[in-house]
């Protein structure tokens, strides 16, 4: 029998910020990170590889997180949008899951009859590379990662469903995928047209969309680098090679890729191809139970660890196995990072810049209608390299995040203030063990709603937060005995033509946290409801003066 293709092998695509593509793919979508290596061809960028419990063929998705790296666009000539596959009865669970986190999506929608039907949903990773959930009854066939908290394995992904191929004309790329590769064509739906590998079915379907006159696909972030198609060895690999070459296509060398070896070439519409080996595989280097928890370079750069090390951006991983008593106590991750702790929430590991920072994390707390994204430029300019957690307030007005509930403009619920309170103040000790934070190395900044959660946490938990930059405040409530703050600094930024929050209001509350013993700075900005660059200028000066004096008076 001629060798052909088996289906797909990997999905490579570029993102930006290393941890938030960590936390989206294997936090929401619960995949598991198999590998962590850097990029063949620049060693000062990691290669991500996410996949099942052993990284199947098939179940691979890949990338190269470049951080500050520009949005690409999608258009014809590339791999356009990656779906996954999921049992029929879990998609229901998945809508849940993407509602809870904020993620926008379109569908369920109906696609394909009998047999062959798909129940699809379509989203976007914060990238905003274009994703699938497809419910299909063969997805049950194929393996899946068990261990992701929060996804109990009938909910789990299965590996791939499907790639969707935006070309300018069929014709070219139907020859190269079913004269080249072995597959055959099995569906068409207006502009679609799907091909099978072998038996077909989720892991081994590729669509191919002619798309006229669009634009061309621009490479950068949230954008598909390449595809791959599995085959089976080093034997069959050079069988599929030589028809390629045969095809006029010039494809590259066989390169070994340390966990399958690999050949390139340009499909005649223009989208990236790979054939990968289903041999060597990822626990060649790491045993299976611990897969992706270490940095593993290319015998090249082994030398030059250290400084690669030194490079990369710091990031955390999945809570391994061995935490999940932990976390089960104090509610459970359901993500990395996501709802992991009782909150929505990111946690990005301070940075090498981060000398003045110490053991320093910002506790960023945003205002009405934020989230967990909201607040992270303002806590890199306040602190540059500090460790920043960043929940998301679990409350709802009108479908905007909050902290806790209000009655009317200025009138807060005292019941929920004190719970959501409490609530906070229990996730920040969490994260302090789930994370390894500086116990006293806690520093609050909060907006407006944020700000107020974080003056009644200084009021009703003293001793959780070391200091606090509270912009825009009000008093949260008034305390029937004043705690002791004595030890904790806290700036508050207020406008003077405030129409939110009175001026009265920063004036009160300065008073009644000095009146407790903390050390308050209250500087005031002529404007109105807002957080101003002087202010932004003003709290980095008055957080850097605080870390300063507490280096001085450590033993």
């Amino acid at each position: 029998m001629t060798p052909s293709v088996l289906g797909l092998h990997h999905v490579t695509a570029i993102a930006g910020d290393p941890q938030r593509n960590l936390d989206f793919y294997a936090g929401v979508l619960g995949l598991r990170l198999v590998k962590r290596t850097v990029n063949f061809d620049d060693p000062q960028t990691y290669h991500f590889y996410f996949g099942d419990e052993v990284g199947t063929p098939g179940s691979i998705m890949t990338f190269f997180p470049w951080p500050g790296a520009r949005s690409g666009q999608s258009g014809r000539g590339q791999v356009a949008v990656t779906s996954f596959a999921i049992r029929p009865a879990a998609v229901g669970f998945w809508i849940e899951r993407l509602l809870r986190h904020g993620i926008r999506y379109d569908g369920p929608a109906k696609r394909g009859a009998g047999g062959d039907s798909e129940q699809v949903v379509a989203f976007r990773d914060p990238d905003g590379l274009m994703l699938e959930l497809v419910g299909h009854r063969g997805a049950e066939a194929r393996p899946i990662w068990g261990g992701a908290p929060g996804i109990a394995p009938e909910n789990a992904i299965h590996g791939f469903h499907a790639a969707t191929l935006w070309v300018e004309r069929w014709e070219p790329t139907e020859r190269v995928l079913v004269e080249t590769l072995g597959f055959r064509l099995v569906a068409e739906a207006e502009s679609t047209r799907r091909y099978a590998a072998g038996e077909g079915g989720p892991g081994r379907l590729v669509d191919v969309r002619a798309v006229g006159g669009f634009t061309p696909g621009a490479s950068g972030a949230g954008t598909v680098h390449h595809i791959a198609f599995a085959v089976a060895d080093d034997e069959a690999q050079l069988a599929v090679r030589a028809r390629v070459a045969e095809a006029g296509l010039d494809p590259t060398p066989v390169i070994d890729r340390n966990y399958f070896h690999s050949v390139y070439f340009r499909e005649p519409g223009g989208v990236l191809f790979e054939l990968a080996t289903v041999p060597p595989g990822f626990a060649i280097d790491e045993p299976v139970e611990h897969l992706g928890e270490r940095l593993m370079l290319p015998h090249q750069y082994e030398p030059h660890r250290a400084e690669i090390e030194a490079v990369l951006p710091r990031i955390h991983l999945p809570a391994p196995a061995s935490d999940a008593a932990f976390f089960a106590d104090v509610s459970g991750p359901e993500d990395v990072s996501g709802d992991a702790l009782g909150f929505i929430h990111r946690y990005v590991p301070p940075s090498h810049e981060g000398e003045l920072a110490g053991g320093t994390t910002l506790l960023l707390l945003h205002g009405t209608g934020g989230d967990e994204e909201d607040l992270l430029p303002l806590g890199r300019a306040l602190l540059p390299g500090a460790g920043l957690l960043s929940p998301r307030g679990k409350v709802l007005e009108r479908g905007a995040p909050r902290f806790f509930r209000r009655l009317a403009e200025g009138v807060f619920d005292q019941e929920d203030l004190s719970r959501r309170t409490d609530e906070l103040g229990d996730f920040v000790l969490a994260a302090v063990e789930a994370y390894q934070l500086e116990r006293d190395g806690i520093v609050a900044v909060g907006f407006s709603n944020g700000a107020n959660i974080a003056a009644s946490l200084l009021l009703r938990r003293p001793g959780v937060l070391r200091a606090a930059v509270l912009l825009s405040p009000m008093v949260p409530f008034e305390p029937a005995a004043r705690p002791d703050l004595s030890g904790t600094s806290v700036f508050i930024g207020a406008g003077r033509r405030d129409g939110i929050t009175p001026p009265a209001q920063a004036e009160r509350l300065a008073e009644l946290l000095r009146s407790s013993g903390a050390d308050v700075t209250l500087h005031w900005e002529p404007g109105g409801h807002a957080v101003t660059e002087p202010e932004v200028t003003a709290a980095r000066a008055w957080l850097a003066q605080c870390l300063t004096s507490r280096t001085r008076s450590a033993p």
